[in-house]
């Protein structure tokens, strides 16, 4: 066996000077501070257990003496004081394996470290930032695949292609931890590694090509709310980024549903080399794309009792060596079922493995298309480990199963179990421990495939209302916090509700402002969609509808114009279905909007004409209001005036008459951009300004930013010059405070047009550089008429 508890440290002339491949993660970092910690103290394994076994036991008579807990049975009185931390736990953790909450403090308390161990348990739970998660902390053979993937890479790809090699094989065989073993040991060959987990086999939908290509360009150090729209435009930025880096780079797309899953990215990813993890042969890529393929087969039997042994200890394994041998055999030698078995083997010290290996042999087996034989396979491990969770920790894996995503976070779990998030927290460390859930941030989890689909046929031998409960509390969350972030993101407007207490076991979370509420937006945008799908097919249509309605702050602000047609697409769905005029047109009215922002013209007119009939009928409101001034801009961008100013004057109208604020505000925008185009100008600046005065009286940043742009075009129209230059540094500045990149990169063009104007091409030329890299990738037709425009001022 290797020696893992050696310190690094020790001697530092014995390291040489080569440089590292890859880096500790943060729980191999805990393992060598505890490992370091414990020899300090000159305490063997065995003496730090006893640490930890008096200091549980000093817990349990102290609780004896208050009355509220001196009547409470031993297991209640052992389950508030913790559990003692087990030999082999404490070789696991040295090792690299993360220590549970729990283990964490009695840890830092045994060895007397004031708190420096349990500060460190919390990342050491969590997969380290950066490109790859964490290789796996255990990981034997597979020595001939390791230096065959070496091998088929040793040539730099071509430039007009990847190089493409499929890891192929079983469930539960050890794809991804091959893969990850590789790649972790690659820094020194490539310049870059980038990493997407595809989704293909899971209980929810594979990851689609756009979310493919936001996860490589957060890769490339694209932040969230930068990554453009649109598929083309993630094609090409991602295209731009690889090009001008000219780096070696390694891809890895881990859980491939299919080819046509990979076949769209590799005109993006030319000059790379690609790695793909699946499941399918994948042979659309072997045939048409020249793919190399490793296979992978189960673990030989010395391998797998090898895993087994670094896992349980290997005292243990040594006095029952033929019980471990029985347990290989049982999990067909699948890597995903040994971790499973073992862990919950290292788990429990007082009960031989034999004894554990008897249990696993006679427990029913479900997975029907995972067991390997009747004797063995991975539904065994799964259903043993299941089955010895503690019941709350048990409904939450159950519960799990329902949500939409195989990423979930610890608030989103806690709604949907109705706990509390404290607890929550616990319960999904817990299953992390089991390796029945894998834990990505310290508050982010990711439930394994097959582990989900397990979960699932759990969930439905339950009853229907205890699932139906979950989901109603799920969507209820979504649905208030979505409206806390609204408020947050703009308190100041005039069309947010307050939404009645939900008489439901959920916690919506508080944001402090618009940073914190915009950036979870941005963090649950896939989500988003899956929930309100969810909604729908579970009838919670008023839920549906609100959520979609309240995420309209955000989706103005960052402009995600797909997501926003998606949304309010579930939203007219969830109203006709509810029946309810009023907000069917509200949800018609804003879908428009989306299909205009997302040059869908036809589209945007014939939902706005369908609100104005709907709202319209009901006379004066908001709804209306917006409706015709979305038909007015139809109007206005066909040319059509006349039609125009009718359109939008019945709109300022409306909004007046309705009480709206900001339909006003929008309807003297409207009003004085048509006034310009008519060559009226002291109406145009009137309405214009009036616009701004409205936003501004109510610290509306983002409105006045809106309501600017306009008025600094109407100045520059009638050669006030002054004046639009001020408009124009003032939306900038406002567009910056609300994260606006497309406002901001339009008010600068506004800006160099005006500069232009008054003779000074250079000043001109560095707002048009400020603009486009704000532009690429989310506007590709600004960002060539802006580079159109520079190219002009360069050559004069």
């Amino acid at each position: 066996m290797t020696d893992h508890n050696q310190d690094p440290l020790a001697n530092p002339d014995e390291a040489g000077h080569v440089m590292p491949t890859s880096y500790p993660s943060a729980a191999q970092q805990y393992g060598q501070r505890l490992y370091q910690l414990r020899t300090r103290h000159g305490l063997k394994v065995r003496d730090l257990e006893d640490r930890t076994r008096e200091l549980v036991d000093a817990r349990i008579a102290d609780l004896r003496k208050h009355p509220e807990t001196a009547n409470l049975t031993t297991p209640e009185l052992e389950d508030l004081a913790g559990k003692p931390v087990s030999k082999s736990a404490i070789s696991r953790i040295e090792k690299g394996k993360p220590p549970s909450v729990d283990a964490g403090k009695l840890l830092d308390e045994a060895l007397n470290a004031h708190g420096t161990l349990e500060i460190l348990a919390g990342p050491a739970r969590a997969e380290p930032s950066g490109h790859l998660p964490v290789k796996p902390p255990y990981f034997v053979g597979r020595q001939s695949e390791l230096e065959q993937l070496t091998r088929l890479t040793s040539q730099p790809p071509a430039h007009e292609a990847p190089t493409l090699i499929v890891i192929g094989g079983l469930p539960g065989i050890g794809k991804s931890a091959l893969a990850l073993q590789w790649a972790h040991g690659m820094y020194a060959r490539f310049d870059l590694v980038l990493y997407a987990a595809l989704g293909g086999y899971t209980s929810g939908s594979p990851a689609t090509h756009t979310e493919i290509l936001a996860d490589l360009l957060r890769g490339l150090s694209v932040e969230r709310d930068h990554v453009p729209a649109s598929e083309h435009q993630r094609e090409t930025l991602l295209r731009e980024h690889l090009c001008r880096r000219k780096q070696q780079v390694l891809v890895l797309l881990d859980n491939a549903r299919d080819s046509q899953q990979i076949e769209p990215l590799l005109t993006s990813l030319a000059g790379t080399t690609v790695v793909v993890t699946s499941r399918q042969e994948l042979s659309g890529l072997v045939i048409d794309h020249n793919a190399r393929t490793v296979r992978l087969d189960t673990l030989t039997d010395n391998e797998a009792c090898a895993l087994a042994a670094d896992i349980i200890a290997d005292e243990r394994v040594e006095a029952e060596p033929d019980a471990v041998a029985q347990l290989v055999d049982l999990c067909a030698s699948l890597p995903l079922a040994i971790l499973v078995a073992a862990e919950r083997i290292a788990a429990d010290p007082d009960t031989s493995i034999g004894e554990h290996v008897a249990a696993l042999a006679d427990v029913e087996r479900r997975l029907q298309l995972l067991d390997i034989d009747e004797s063995g396979g991975v539904r065994a491990a799964f259903e043993w480990s299941y089955r010895t969770l503690r019941l709350d920790a048990a409904r939450m894996f159950r519960l799990l199963s329902l949500y939409p995503r195989p990423r979930v976070t610890a608030q989103a779990a806690s709604a949907l179990a109705g706990v509390t998030i404290a607890k929550g927290l616990r319960l999904l460390d817990d299953l992390a421990q089991a390796h029945l859930l894998h834990q990505i941030t310290v508050d982010s989890f990711h439930f394994h495939d097959l582990l989900r689909v397990y979960a699932a046929e759990q969930a439905d031998q339950q009853p229907e209302d205890e699932r139906q409960d979950a989901i109603v509390r799920l969507v209820t969350w979504f649905h208030h916090t979505v409206n806390a972030a609204a408020w947050a993101l703009t308190p100041m407007r005039d069309h947010h509700v307050h939404l009645s207490p939900t008489p439901h076991q959920v916690t919506p979370l508080a944001f402090d402002g618009f940073t914190a509420a915009f950036a979870w937006c941005s963090a649950e945008l896939s989500s988003l969609p899956a929930v309100a799908h969810l909604g729908i097919d579970h009838g919670l249509y008023f839920e549906t509808w609100r959520m979609a309605i309240d995420l309209f702050e955000y989706l103005v602000h960052s402009r995600t114009t797909e997501l926003w047609i998606m949304l309010m697409e579930l939203a007219v769905e969830a109203a006709e279905k509810d029946g309810h005029t009023s907000r069917l047109a509200e949800a018609q009215e804003k879908l428009a909007e989306g299909y205009r922002r997302g040059g869908r013209l036809d589209e945007a007119r014939e939902f706005d004409e369908r609100a104005a009939r709907t709202a319209g009928a009901r006379g004066p409101s908001r709804t209306l209001g917006f409706a015709l001034l979305g038909l007015g801009k139809a109007a206005h961008t066909a040319g059509d005036l006349t039609e125009a100013f009718v359109l939008t004057r019945r709109a300022l109208d409306v909004a007046i008459a309705a009480g709206t604020r900001i339909g006003e505000a929008m309807g003297h925008i409207a009003l004085g951009s048509v006034y310009r185009d008519l060559a009226t100008p002291d109406l145009a600046i009137t309405h214009g300004e009036k616009a701004v005065t409205m936003f501004a009286s109510v610290d509306d940043q983002h409105g006045v930013a809106v309501a600017l742009l306009p008025l600094a075009r109407t100045y520059l129209a009638f050669g006030q010059f002054g004046q639009a230059l001020h408009a124009c540094e003032w939306a900038q500045e406002a567009y910056a405070a609300t994260a606006d990149r497309w406002g901001r990169a339009d008010a600068l063009g506004v800006n160099a047009e005006v500069l232009d104007r008054l003779g000074d091409s250079q000043a001109a030329a560095r707002c048009l550089r400020e603009a486009l890299p704000l532009l690429r990738g989310h506007d590709d037709g600004m960002a060539g008429r802006f580079a159109d425009y520079l190219a002009g001022l360069e050559n004069r």
